[in-house]
């Protein structure tokens, strides 16, 4: 990571660039894996889930600028347990977006150490995040990071 990025705690002023770049994922995400992903959620439901996360204290939102401009962000926080599993203080790696030209730079590795760190300080037990099955490129990202397959959703599609 070079000197021309600053990696921060995002704030209120960040929420329409944190919009655009989630928007940016939906689209990517509809794309390539998932043509059920409503995206309209980004501007409606989102706005208010990406505020929460900004402004509470069990939320997580770090955002990376490079020369003025968001190019990047993470987001992530406190989530209830499962009802099936043991009692134990859970978070999860929800979503996150490097713009495409940006990538390869070790961002994406940042934040989520970042936020790594950041669980460790708030306790919590055990860190989860998702990634398509045909998403190679991050699920082998999140390998690197220590992160292991834990559970397999299957779907079918009845549409």
């Amino acid at each position: 990571m070079g000197d021309d990025f600053i990696v921060r705690k995002a704030n209120i002023k960040d929420l329409k660039d944190i919009l655009r770049l989630n928007l940016e994922l939906f689209k990517k995400e509809y794309r390539e894996s998932d043509k059920s992903l409503n995206l309209n959620w980004t501007y409606k439901e989102g706005k208010r889930y990406f505020r929460n996360r900004i402004i509470k204290k069990d939320g997580f939102v770090e955002v990376i600028e490079n020369k003025g401009k968001i190019i990047g962000y993470l987001c992530g926080g406190i989530t209830k347990g499962l009802f099936y599993r043991k009692k134990a203080k859970y978070a999860e790696l929800e979503n996150m977006l490097i713009e495409k030209k940006f990538r390869g730079k070790g961002l994406g590795t940042k934040l989520t150490r970042d936020f790594i760190n950041w669980c460790k300080k708030s306790k919590v037990d055990y860190i989860s995040t998702t990634a398509f099955t045909k998403n190679k490129s991050a699920i082998n990202f999140y390998k690197n990071l220590r992160f292991k397959e834990h559970s397999l959703t299957l779907e079918r599609h009845l549409l």
